[in-house]
């Protein structure tokens, strides 16, 4: 049967091996099961959920075929199995199937998170509640960035989420000056981190303006820290290996912990990074937990923030919400009101909902909202609008169009190159727009619409790209080089020096131009287009986001994509796809099996 499985393409060998290594007998119907499991496992589930497979054909053969009749006779096979229990290297938790590794991961990060909300922090809520106040203006309504800070504060372990615009990086500087001018005299060893190296570039300038513009006094200013890291950095990556130099046995040394792009991060990661913590530190989570989920396997933000719905709000304790009110709220303004739950981490999730980069009138704003919400009518009715930040091109009649179209606007950087313009200059123009493909490959993957550019470019007389490298060529970092501070993520443009050595320049944190010769440089790639995973954590004045044809978008093509994509833009938003594929998109929720949620109920 398996021979057929892989003629179908619905396992890898891989997968046989793997099964084949754990169960060894092919006739035996939970070598079929360690397929499914291996084969969910690639497609980042953290496990298998029985009671959801297809017993009929759960492999979706094109002749249906089942190794049981249902969930309950799997359960009885799996309880009765050698290979499966504890210290064995698959583990069956209520109706989850899990290797042992992932089973793990989930419950350390479940006990860590846990063990946190149960942690009492001593705190003086009146000079709490006078510092709020003092970084907040008075308002009629629920200020959620102050109720975030004032969370955040009193407890060990906090989620920030909130969408593009709402404030987040505001709300943790002002969270970080609360925090340490409640301990100026003793100053809290504070570190901030991000899962790759641009948005932890991004994070360290976001902090700077905002120190600026709240307008600290120097010595508070001074305890802040503007220099976020990598996670992998800050614990420690031990080369060949799956470990890290800071964890249990040897935890980090600081006091407060804030993770930047927390959707980003995976399940083994973030359980790792979590172990890695001193007893007595506290986390705090940023992020969007609509955004696209991590690369690897697990969904762990969205999993932390399952119960949040977009324009209601969290549900938090009667005591809880007692606290905040009088931290956060002035008599006779709007009140928290108390709900019900049984999750325990309710009590420990913010939620900003208001937009401070996307008006209630906002084009961009509208048309995420209604991918988010799968709102057709709301869809419609932007189309009917017609704002003037929104542009809706038809993929079949404008692919063409739209090559000509980012063409001429990177010409923009280019002919600054030609005048000898500052780098920062060039940089600036570069970064004003930006193509975003849904897939790497294929005829609308990033691998093609770089070509199709770069090809139109060079007829325009705009670029001579005779050599690997030439004048004008954007490039995207895609491998960390510690020794040379470039990460994944970076974006460089090759320009001649003043001897005309062609160099690879990138911007510093701090504006600074940094030189390298391309043969120095770690793995890159061309970055006319790049994927919409790849620019999370970037905005651009102008983006264009471009989704494959229906047939290709079946697979890979979904609701956070789409989303995500949107909300890189700041001013200006154009969709090249066919209609029916976004409408398809927005009804199509990435779902990733896990049972974290379960075992915070717990």
């Amino acid at each position: 049967m398996f021979n057929q499985l892989l003629e179908q393409e619905k396992i890898t060998p891989l997968d046989v091996e793997l099964a084949q290594l754990l169960v060894r007998n092919e006739s035996d119907p939970l070598f079929y099961i360690v397929l499914l499991l291996s084969n969910t496992n690639a497609r980042q589930h953290t496990c298998l959920t029985l009671s959801e497979i297809d017993w009929h054909n759960p492999f979706n053969l094109s002749e249906p075929w089942s190794p049981f009749a249902d969930t309950q006779s799997c359960i009885n096979a799996l309880m009765q199995h050698d290979a499966v229990g504890e210290d064995k290297p698959l583990r069956l938790v209520e109706e989850r199937l899990y290797f042992a590794r992932y089973a793990d991961y989930e419950a350390t990060l479940a006990q860590s998170l846990l063990a946190m909300t149960s942690r009492k922090i001593a705190i003086d809520k009146t000079a709490l509640k006078t510092l709020l106040d003092q970084f907040f203006e008075p308002s009629a309504q629920i200020d959620w960035q102050k109720v975030a800070c004032a969370m955040a504060v009193l407890n060990a372990f906090c989620v920030i989420s909130g969408g593009p615009g709402t404030g987040k990086t505001t709300t943790v500087t002002k969270l970080l000056a609360i925090l340490q001018s409640l301990y100026l005299s003793v100053p809290l060893s504070i570190k901030l981190v991000a899962p790759t190296g641009k948005a932890a570039a991004r994070l360290s300038e976001s902090i700077r303006d905002a120190k600026v513009k709240l307008g600290l006094s120097e010595q508070l200013a001074n305890v802040i820290p503007e220099q976020a890291q990598t996670i992998h950095r800050l614990l420690g990556v031990i080369p060949q290996s799956n470990k890290y130099r800071h964890n249990k046995s040897n935890p980090l040394h600081l006091d407060v912990l804030i993770v930047d792009e927390a959707s980003m991060v995976d399940l083994a990661l973030m359980a790792k990074l979590v172990e890695a913590l001193p007893s007595h530190a506290r986390l705090i989570l940023l992020g969007d937990k609509d955004q696209l989920t991590s690369v690897d396997t697990g969904n762990v933000l969205a999993d932390i923030c399952q119960d949040l719905q977009l324009g209601q709000p969290p549900a938090y304790s009667t005591e809880q919400v007692a606290t905040l009110n009088q931290l956060c709220c002035q008599s006779g303004s709007e009140q928290l009101q108390s709900q019900p739950t049984t999750y325990k981490l309710a009590d420990y999730i913010a939620f900003l909902q208001k937009s401070h980069r996307f008006n209630q009138h906002s084009g961009i704003g509208q048309l995420a909202k209604a991918v988010n919400s799968n709102d057709k009518a709301l869809l419609a009715e932007i189309e009917k609008q017609g704002f003037a930040e929104l542009t809706f091109y038809d993929l079949s009649t404008q692919y063409k169009a739209a090559i000509i179209r980012c063409a001429q606007a990177y010409s923009v950087y280019l002919d600054l190159i030609a005048l000898q313009a500052e780098p920062s200059a060039v940089h600036d123009a570069f970064l004003q727009y930006q193509l975003l493909a849904a897939v790497r490959e294929g005829n609308y993957g990033v691998s093609k619409l770089n070509s199709e550019i770069e090809a139109q470019l060079a007829r325009m007389g705009k670029i001579t790209p005779s050599h690997r490298h030439y004048v004008g060529m954007p490039l995207m970092i895609s491998q960390n080089d510690y020794q040379l501070q470039l990460f994944n993520g970076d974006i460089g443009i090759i320009m001649p020096d003043q001897e005309g050595q062609l160099k690879a320049v990138f911007m510093g944190e701090r504006g600074q131009a940094r030189h390298f010769y391309p043969a120095r440089l770690p793995a890159h790639e061309k970055v006319y287009a790049m994927t919409i995973h790849k620019s999370q954590g970037s905005e651009f004045a102008h983006t264009v986001m471009m989704l494959p044809p229906q047939q290709q978008a079946k697979i890979g093509v979904n609701r956070q994509l789409v989303y995500t994509g949107i909300t890189r833009a700041k001013q200006y938003f154009d969709l090249v796809a066919q209609p029916q594929v976004l409408k398809m998109a927005m009804s199509k929720a990435l779902t990733r099996s896990s049972g974290l949620y379960q075992r915070l109920q717990q």
